[in-house]
């Protein structure tokens, strides 16, 4: 599965800065811990298949406002929330005075749960391997700002919260290994 990946000025200061984060199983297994169905999910994989659509709508929301230079953040609002959301929103806003837009695309693969449960708050955990290797983040003249030694790919986990609608958002997303994957 691959798909661009989403508020790109989050994935820039991710990708930049490199914020590292704890992790599970180093191996990339998912959690052992038995899960019992819950109002919002029947089963793990109904869990883990509303997260992914989640995300891939989160990836494509972030690569067309990444590409127009920050316009349209707000839209972010129908897939993120709490201070991911503001984070992503407030990262783009600084695309048009940086004067920086994306060339390329972020893809990601492998998720897996690592957890679910009723909510709101971490509803639906899941791991997955982020690949940067096709994306460029340039400033008028074509220049990258990306820094040279960003990893091409790397971990993550990405936790979603179950909104009044139910229907998950992304809560936050941070890097939980330092292995590229």
């Amino acid at each position: 599965m691959s798909r661009t990946h989403a508020p790109l000025a989050l994935l820039v200061a991710l990708t930049l800065a490199l914020t590292g984060c704890g992790g599970v199983d180093k191996r990339g297994h998912k959690s052992d811990a038995a899960h019992s169905p819950t109002a919002a999910f029947a089963s793990e994989e109904e869990a883990l298949a509303a997260a992914v659509d989640v995300y891939d709508r989160l990836t494509v929301l972030g690569d067309e406002i990444a590409r127009a230079g920050g316009e349209g953040a707000e839209r972010l609002e129908e897939v993120a929330t709490g201070e991911f959301l503001a984070g992503s929103v407030e990262g783009f806003n600084e695309y048009p005075d940086r004067g920086v837009h994306q060339i390329g695309y972020t893809t990601y693969r492998d998720p897996v749960l690592q957890q679910y449960g009723p909510g709101p708050e971490s509803a639906v955990i899941i791991y997955i391997c982020e690949d940067v290797s096709n994306l460029m983040i340039v400033d008028e003249s074509g220049t990258s700002v990306v820094a040279a030694d960003r990893p091409d790919s790397f971990y993550l986990q990405v936790t979603f919260d179950l909104g009044q609608d139910q229907r998950l958002r992304v809560a936050s997303r941070a890097r939980w290994d330092e292995r590229a994957c």
